[in-house]
């Protein structure tokens, strides 16, 4: 016999008080399931890479991530064992995130360089701690602060890090699918009073070894300490600033973030950067971003820096900021005219015999009606001028003078620059007559094409 009502709806089911009002038992199921999806949510390990161009803001700020939870902080140095011969070797330690630290270890070269070395084992390192820290039930992903040495650039490790994530296994041991790790963020920390002063020394760099006693020997890096510094900028995403006590005899400059920011902005190219003081990092939102070296790659890039011209030569007024004693400008010259190489061969000249570039931050590129088919990059900092030859047959390259001149303090480089413009009589010379040209520059460039 049926009836119109299901027996099933005289079932009384279970309740649960909560919060002042009855819950079904199939609420209940619905809340064990939310549970258990949370639960089996994984999350994946984030990698910050930090790097600075001085020990102490990079070591205050690295002090200030171990306290985080979640945090995993692995350092690297650089050490001498063989003063003699010149060798050099890796030590790393690992410290937080629950794991029981066993020292520092020694890591042998096998005939590579320093950033070959590291990357390698640091990428070994973030998925085998990884994954051990994911066997021991925590599955909220962890954050490895990858620390490195002195000077190091941290952008060819982010790149071969991306690379060795994107074909990591995302299959645990029981099936499930794991996340693999990403690139958060390359940090840079910096030095409030001293950014500067960093920026614009032509004294030459030298990775100092960490270690004490006679292992405290230079390791030659061939750049100055303004180019190193001003290449750390520029791969970076974000700057953690430090506030260093001054020593004796020396005065302490507050210029503030908004002074540091613009500066920092024009050694990029203009292109801004998160900045924090490394007390008041928040390093889990630091974590929750991406790294974009793509990005990172145009910056440090010197051919990459463009300038919309809608005029046929134009100087930009140049950007003063002035904090205390200290400032800088920066001037932006950019054209559709290409460069008089006897011209250049003179400035180029006069740079190197009275030491004008020693403290200037010169960076674009340029052409010259000797080289129709070719782009010139000048990347040079305090100390040295670099100026390297593109082929452009087939023309994707941007053929118009794009020059950035940073400097401590006014000069009259950008109106130098200025001059080595063709003139309005030297646009309209045939093509032909410039073959002729026997200036240095032009004999240097023509002489790298044979």
């Amino acid at each position: 016999m049926r009836f119109g009502v299901s027996q099933r709806a005289s079932v009384v089911m279970p309740r649960r008080w909560r919060s002042g009002h009855a819950v079904e038992k199939d609420d209940m199921n619905n809340d064990d399931v939310d549970r258990e999806a949370q639960w089996d949510a994984l999350l994946p390990d984030r990698v910050i890479l930090l790097t600075g161009a001085e020990r102490l803001p990079r070591d205050l700020s690295a002090f200030c991530a171990e306290d985080e939870k979640g945090v995993c902080v692995i350092r690297y140095r650089v050490e001498r064992f063989d003063a003699a011969d010149g060798g050099v070797c890796i030590i790393r330690s690992v410290q937080g995130c629950g794991l029981v630290p066993h020292g520092e270890e020694r890591l042998p070269m096998r005939e590579c360089c320093v950033t070959c070395a590291i990357k390698s084992d640091a990428e070994r390192m973030v998925v085998g701690l990884g994954g051990a820290v994911r066997r021991c039930g925590v599955r909220s992903g962890v954050t490895f602060v990858v620390v490195l040495p002195v000077g190091l650039q941290a952008f060819p490790i982010a790149r071969y890090m991306e690379d060795c994530f994107a074909f990591a296994d995302d299959i645990g041991d029981h099936g499930e699918t794991m996340p693999t790790p990403r690139v958060s963020s390359v940090v840079s920390a910096v030095d409030e009073s001293g950014l500067r002063t960093c920026l614009f020394d032509d004294a030459p760099f030298s990775v100092r070894a960490d270690g004490d006693g006679a292992v405290d020997v230079s390791v030659d890096d061939g750049r100055s300490v303004g180019e190193v510094q001003a290449a750390l900028l520029r791969e970076a995403d974000r700057l953690l600033v430090v506030s260093v006590v001054p020593g004796p005899g020396e005065s302490a400059a507050d210029c503030g973030l908004t002074w540091m920011g613009e500066l920092a902005t024009q050694i990029r190219g203009g292109e801004a950067a998160d900045i924090a003081r490394a007390c008041d990092a928040d390093w889990g939102a630091i974590a929750g971003g991406r790294y974009d070296s793509g990005a990172a790659q145009r910056r440090l890039d010197a051919l990459a820096l463009h300038a919309e011209c809608g005029e046929v030569s134009r100087v930009h007024e140049p950007v003063r900021l002035i904090c205390a004693s200290d400032g800088f400008e920066s001037t932006m010259v950019h054209s559709v005219r290409p460069v008089h190489p006897g011209r250049l061969s003179a400035l180029l000249g006069g740079l190197g015999e009275n030491g004008s570039a020693s403290r200037v931050h010169i960076r674009g590129h340029f052409t010259v009606p000797t080289r129709p088919f070719s782009v010139f990059v000048w990347d040079g900092g305090p100390g040295g001028v670099s100026i390297e030859e593109l082929d452009n047959a087939d023309g994707n390259l941007p053929c118009m003078t794009v020059l950035q001149v940073v400097a401590e303090g006014h000069v009259d480089i950008p109106l130098r620059l200025e001059w080595l413009l063709l003139t309005d009589e030297e646009m309209r010379v045939p093509a032909t007559s410039w073959f002729d040209q026997t200036d240095e520059f032009t004999l240097w460039s023509v002489s790298g094409s044979r």
